[in-house]
């Protein structure tokens, strides 16, 4: 906040390491400087890594180019935020995660809370060299921990992913790495970012 008085013409936020102007209920004021608290409970280590694995990854997928970039920023502006800071909060809305271990030939269920608009959502899969649509634009539903199934799954160690399947260079067609925007959820219990990762065998 800035506070303004006939001593200082305007001050804002910390003075020094003593002093904070704030606001409270439209009235300025001073109040003692504390350092904020850092808690570092296995949660929020675990909602600290998906966001580093989030920012990675939209590092690759939103700034790997001056197209992509320009993509993602015209994917953004309704929401007048960087294309940047939309593949990030999409990330930090969604969670996806399926089993550890699976059989050649079985069926694979994925659990996920998609923070992407379900109309634009899928569940893309990728298994090191292919990009692959397990579930296309319209098929999953919003809301907390909903489940999809991906079935007869061959052998071969998979990541799955929440994509935004509407946003495509002109040229391309789905999927591309560009759109699997997250395949992370927070493991709270052991303070990490668990990918939804499935071997196959």
């Amino acid at each position: 906040m800035k506070w303004k008085s006939v001593l200082f013409s305007e001050l804002a936020n910390k003075l020094g390491d003593q002093i904070v102007a704030a606001k409270w209920k439209g009235r300025g004021y001073f109040r003692s400087y504390v350092i904020p608290a850092n808690p570092r409970t296995n949660k929020q280590k675990a909602h600290r890594d998906v966001l580093k694995q989030l920012v990675a990854r939209a590092k690759e997928a939103v700034l790997g180019s001056d197209d992509l970039k320009a993509l993602w920023d015209a994917e953004a502006l309704p929401y007048l935020i960087s294309g940047y800071n939309l593949f990030v909060k999409w990330g930090r809305l969604s969670k996806i995660s399926v089993p550890g271990s699976a059989s050649a030939g079985s069926d694979i269920t994925i659990t996920y809370t998609s923070g992407i608009p379900i109309a634009k959502a899928g569940i893309i899969r990728y298994d090191g060299s292919t990009w692959v649509i397990v579930a296309d634009k319209g098929e999953l539903e919003s809301g907390e921990d909903k489940t999809f199934v991906d079935e007869n799954v061959p052998a071969g160690t998979y990541e799955y992913y929440l994509a935004d399947l509407d946003i495509l260079l002109e040229g391309d067609s789905s999927p591309q790495s560009y759109q699997a925007i997250t395949k992370w959820s927070p493991d709270e219990a052991n303070g990490v970012a668990k990918e939804a990762k499935c071997t196959v065998s």
